[in-house]
Formats: C-alpha cells, sequence, structure tokens
C-alpha cells in the first residue's frame, strides 16, 4: 500500500464529506485496507487532511503572468481569465476547493495558501488597470475583477474583505467611459 493511493482516496473521501465528517474507517474503506495501516502512515485524521490539501496544492498550475510591455488592458484581462480557467479545469484544483468548501478544519490556514495561489492574477490585475487608468484606480477594482473571474468558474473568492459594489460600479463606469460619445441614456419609460 503507497503513501500516494492512501492520499488519493483520503482525497475523495474529504472532498465528499469535508473533515469533519470523514473517518479514518471511511478513508479506510475507501482504499481497502485497515484503519491499522492508515494510521501506519499517518497519526491522524489532521495529518493526513494536511498531507492531502497540500498535494492538491504541489500540483496547481503554476500562474505565469507578466505584463510583456505592450499589453493592453483587454490583453491583460484575457489572459487572467485563460489562467483562472485553466486553474478551475485542473483537477487538484478542484478537489481542492470542494475540500476547502466542506472543511472547516485549518480553513484560514488553506485560505492563505489560496490567497497565494491567486496573488499572480491579482498582481497582474492591478498592474495592467495601473497602466490603463488615465484618472485614479479605485485600489480594489483589479480584487473586483479577480473575484467575478472566480465566480464566473466556480472557484473560492479572496477571503479580503472589500470595499463594496461601489468598486463594480467604478470599474465599470471607466470601462463604458471609453466608448466614443456613447453617452448612456436611461431607456424610455413604459406606459
Amino acid at each position: 500500500m503507497s503513501r500516494r493511493w492512501i492520499l488519493d482516496a483520503a482525497g475523495a473521501v474529504f472532498a465528499e464529506d469535508g473533515f469533519e465528517s470523514a473517518t479514518m474507517k471511511r478513508i479506510a474503506e475507501a482504499c481497502d485496507v485497515s484503519k491499522v495501516t492508515i494510521y501506519a502512515h499517518y497519526r491522524d485524521k489532521a495529518q493526513l487532511y494536511g498531507a492531502v490539501m497540500d498535494s492538491h496544492l504541489a500540483s496547481l498550475p503554476v500562474a505565469g503572468l507578466h505584463m510583456h510591455g505592450t499589453l493592453d488592458l483587454g490583453d491583460a484581462l484575457m489572459r487572467i481569465n485563460d489562467g483562472i480557467g485553466r486553474l478551475a479545469a485542473n483537477p487538484s484544483c478542484q478537489a481542492f476547493c470542494r475540500t476547502l468548501s466542506r472543511s472547516d478544519h485549518a480553513r484560514a490556514v488553506y485560505m492563505e495558501h489560496w490567497r497565494a495561489v491567486l496573488q499572480p492574477y491579482f498582481d497582474l490585475a492591478e498592474q495592467a488597470m495601473a497602466t490603463a487608468s488615465a484618472g485614479s484606480l479605485h485600489s480594489s477594482d483589479s480584487e473586483k475583477f479577480l473575484r467575478l473571474i472566480l465566480a464566473e468558474h466556480g472557484l473560492p473568492n479572496r477571503a479580503t474583505p472589500m470595499s463594496g459594489s461601489h468598486a463594480t460600479v467604478a470599474l465599470f463606469v471607466r470601462a463604458y467611459a471609453q466608448r466614443p460619445s456613447d453617452a448612456w441614456q436611461a431607456p424610455p419609460e413604459r406606459g
């Protein structure tokens, strides 16, 4: 019985049940071994959970995002979207996020790891928006954009508190203000 086999089976159980509801007995059954065999490799459920989550994190694709000089805002935002899409399609990311959403154990620790995974995407969004903005940049526009993209791909959002919906309004106003003299007009009232 290899550790990898145990990690894979435990990962499936944790993803389905979460840390709190998963049992070493159920994990052993999923591995088709005894609990003694599991305990021979991992002293307790918390250590096994940590090994599973660390394994998921180690298997995530690296962002590899850079502005590369003349990249415009649209290109940068599409690069972020594509990178988040690849992340969301990764089986380790899917398992990590499912497990994290179903578990309270060490949530703060693993949310911090998740924030570190997302940091390159946030940095590129911030850099691209700062480069594209002729006026003042609202400090949370890039984070709001990333939150929207993460939600679109079904991934957990960053846990950092944000300023609120006015950042979303500012983002879209700034984006549409650059359209040539298409002043927004309210639709005519019905009736």
